[in-house]
């Protein structure tokens, strides 16, 4: 377990070292901060050859090769995987020394409108810094820190605006689920650091389940953390729309991927599943998604 938070910090440090060839969040640009919103992803892999052609296949996305080698840290690439022609995740490579020892992580941004509130919020309220505040070229302001159990999360406030609140198309992130061993307590957590409305998750039937909204539109829930999984541990699971659950299942397979959570239907006429790609990075599926529950109150 600890060589794994190596790994993943020393990819955060990895991806925010040098970013300023890094594309913007929103294009064209705007002033809208949509705060709360999940606005990108980064996957943390220890094979970015393997990540980059898995997902490509699997959603369709493309994916571009950033060099940002240095004479400092040497070779060094960051993949942009864009849907439809949008940018909307990266790859970043761990160090070589504990490639063979981990396995993916993928990390979600939170929009926040002042980055250094927020992290002073997330620390004073138990959680841990793993990536202090750093201005990023064409990004704007992120950090990275894990809540009290460990979850890892990104914030940023963005320096060209957030995409705006709209039903994302297949091959886009879609909804963000924490999964915790105390979810009263982790509920209480991202209220205060977040500025989430809290309600109980209508859609699930897992005591403890809470929808997270901001702004009105729910994009985020929290879930208790499964008791029957061995090595489970409390995290933040991204999900991707796809247009045919059972097909991208199927291709999982064929391109190496596994199946964690097999296809099941959810209240509101979605499916789900969740896999984890050749290199063992965890993703949820939604097909059919329907519109956005509504939001939370406090």
């Amino acid at each position: 377990m600890r060589h794994t938070w190596l790994f993943l910090l020393a990819s955060a440090a990895a991806l925010t070292a040098r970013a300023g060839d890094l594309p913007a969040i929103n294009s064209p640009a705007t002033t809208d901060c949509f705060a709360g919103k999940f606005v990108w992803a980064d996957l943390l892999t220890s094979d970015q050859a393997a990540a980059a052609t898995f997902y490509t296949q699997l959603f369709g996305w493309t994916a571009a090769t950033v060099d940002r080698s240095s004479p400092e840290r040497g070779p060094l690439s960051f993949i942009v995987l864009s849907s439809g022609g949008r940018p909307v995740a990266g790859i970043a490579l761990g160090p070589k020394r504990l490639r063979s020892e981990t396995r993916g992580h993928w990390l979600g941004f939170v929009s926040v409108q002042d980055v250094t509130q927020t992290l002073a919020l997330a620390v004073g309220n138990g959680g841990h810094v793993l990536s202090p505040e750093k201005v990023i070229p064409q990004r704007g302001t992120q950090a990275i820190f894990t809540d009290p159990e460990g979850a890892m999360l990104g914030i940023v406030h963005s320096s060209s605006g957030d995409p705006g609140e709209y039903r994302p198309e297949v091959g886009e992130f879609t909804w963000a689920e924490v999964f915790a061993r105390d979810t009263g307590q982790a509920a209480l957590y991202y209220r205060s650091v977040l500025g989430y409305s809290i309600s109980l998750d209508s859609r699930s039937d897992r005591v403890g389940s809470y929808l997270f909204a901001s702004g009105g539109f729910a994009g985020a829930s929290l879930a208790p953390l499964p008791t029957d999984r061995p090595g489970a541990h409390p995290a933040w699971l991204l999900f991707v729309r796809v247009a045919g659950l059972d097909d991208a299942v199927a291709r999982t397979t064929a391109l190496g991927g596994r199946v964690l959570v097999s296809p099941k239907d959810i209240s509101g006429g979605s499916r789900i599943a969740v896999i984890a790609d050749p290199v063992g990075a965890a993703i949820g599926l939604v097909e059919r998604q329907e519109a956005a529950p509504e939001a939370a109150q406090k």
